[in-house]
């Protein structure tokens, strides 16, 4: 007989009340979470066990097949010494049927097409909605949520993960169900630590309840702990999966949520002297987007979308909290260009001459040069190679001004720059060059500002150092 802990007695409470159809437990590595998927289908493949049902068929879901053999195995194991069942075990399929009741159950993977067929399914089991691959598990997720409106239908989805490594932004259909908490009728239990005090035992105690029965399993946690403290890489991943916090170090992320943190308070600097602005322009989903530092560090940013579609079908395409978008076009950060499915270049202008009048320079890679000089109207545009070399230049002159200063942030300009930030993440070469990438896919993530933001640093940073030499040389002379 298996002794629960609370938690675990509490989460399969949840699965067995019929007020819940849908059932989610996130928490970090090291909670059994395979352990518990494995304990439900064990019960619904049992007879007499309130969760089973003669004649239905359960099913196992995971990123790959692979995935989904570790919770088979624990369900092998606990039932196949009874005799009752007959087993799949192959390369391509797992499943078992209970030979007396014909009852079953199918493993399937993220390829979205293999849950369109969810009829007669009592209980569909996710292990680790969190590693998923975005594109196909969004379809999963459709799949499976559809599956419950079928008329008739009576199927409960439980899913059991950590949020990382995809699940890591507003808009992740797992990280907006896991952040809602329990509502209506949806049970969520959430384990996560806390991030302003990640390295304190109490917190990683409570985001990690097995350490209080595996002395072994203190031990590994209180050495990740101490190696995260001194690599930012390792402090990542502890964050990500064993206090449940998805992060990113200054590798894969734009800025480190510490380095922007620093950004933000600072004390915004002064709106004086013209900027340098940086733009980047889009056509069909993509924005256009500009953002400019003046010579005191201080950043704003602004931003151009098309109209058609309309911001909320917008919002729903890009998979980002209801109301984003018409916040930042409520603030003014965000034009929508009515009418049109592609935001003209001449609108961008218009907006960086409207916002800024006459930069000191308006930098833009060079593919897009000449459809934003065309329309410049005085601006000062000039073209900026984005080279694996040039991209790294401007990407460690943001991250010196994010983490030593004096980058700050206009108020105003803040929700647009953080909705740009999460869809963004740095690529590295073998030879430790980065350029930006977007995250998810169809060209849905908005990385426009965040692109802006990175030609604008690369070049206040070259002029500030262009200065200096010639400075200290009239100081000689005098």
């Amino acid at each position: 007989m298996v002794r629960l802990l609370p938690f675990q007695r509490e989460f399969l409470a949840a699965v067995e009340n019929p007020a819940y159809d849908t059932v989610a437990l996130s928490g970090p590595r090291g909670l059994s979470k395979t352990f518990l998927a494995a304990q439900v289908l064990i019960r619904c493949l049992t007879p007499g066990d309130p969760l089973h049902q003669p004649g239905m068929e359960y099913v196992l879901g995971a990123a790959s097949l692979e995935q989904a053999r570790m919770a088979y195995s624990f369900i092998r194991l606990a039932l196949e010494g009874t005799g009752e069942y007959r087993w799949i075990d192959s390369t391509t399929r797992l499943g078992a049927t209970h030979k007396e009741s014909n009852t079953k159950l199918r493993a399937i993977s993220s390829n979205g097409k293999t849950a369109f067929g969810l009829v007669n399914v009592g209980v569909l089991v996710l292990d680790e909605p969190g590693g998923l691959e975005i594109a196909g598990g969004q379809v999963l997720a459709d799949a499976i949520f559809t599956a419950q409106g079928k008329a008739g239908s009576k199927l409960k989805v439980v899913m059991i993960g950590t949020l990382g490594p995809m699940a890591t932004y507003a808009g992740h259909w797992w990280y907006d169900m896991v952040s809602a908490g329990t509502k209506g009728s949806v049970w969520v239990k959430h384990f996560q630590g806390d991030l302003d005090s990640w390295d304190n035992w109490h917190t990683i105690r409570k985001a990690n309840p097995l350490v209080n029965v595996d002395a072994g399993f203190r031990k590994k946690l209180l050495s990740e702990r101490d190696e995260a403290r001194k690599d930012t890489r390792l402090k990542a991943r502890f964050l990500t999966y064993r206090l449940n916090i998805p992060s990113g170090d200054e590798v894969r992320k734009l800025l480190t949520v510490d380095d922007y943190q620093l950004a933000l308070t600072r004390p915004v600097g002064e709106r004086s002297g013209r900027p340098i602005v940086g733009a980047d322009m889009g056509a069909g989903r993509a924005w256009s987007a500009a953002t400019a530092i003046y010579p005191s560090g201080r950043v704003e940013c602004i931003a151009v979308a098309p109209g058609i579609p309309s911001i909320s079908d917008q919002e729903r395409r890009d998979l980002v909290p209801k109301g984003t978008y018409q916040r930042l076009v409520d603030s003014g950060r965000l034009l929508t260009a009515e009418g049109l499915r592609v935001q003209p270049a001449a609108m961008l202008a218009g907006a960086i001459r409207s916002e800024w009048g006459i930069p000191a320079q308006v930098l833009i890679d060079r593919f897009r040069f000449n459809e934003l000089l065309d329309v410049a109207g005085g601006l000062p545009v000039e073209a900026r190679v984005t080279r694996w070399s040039e991209s790294s230049a401007d990407i460690r002159s943001l991250r010196r001004m994010a983490a030593d200063g004096p980058m700050s942030i206009d108020p105003a300009s803040r929700l647009l720059l953080e909705t740009s930030l999460t869809a963004t993440d740095v690529e590295t070469d073998t030879s430790g060059n980065h350029r930006l990438i977007k995250k998810g896919s169809a060209n849905t993530g908005r990385d426009d500002t965040s692109a802006a933001l990175v030609l604008a640093a690369g070049a206040w940073d070259r002029a500030r150092t262009a200065v200096a030499p010639r400075a200290r040389l009239r100081s000689r002379a005098a």
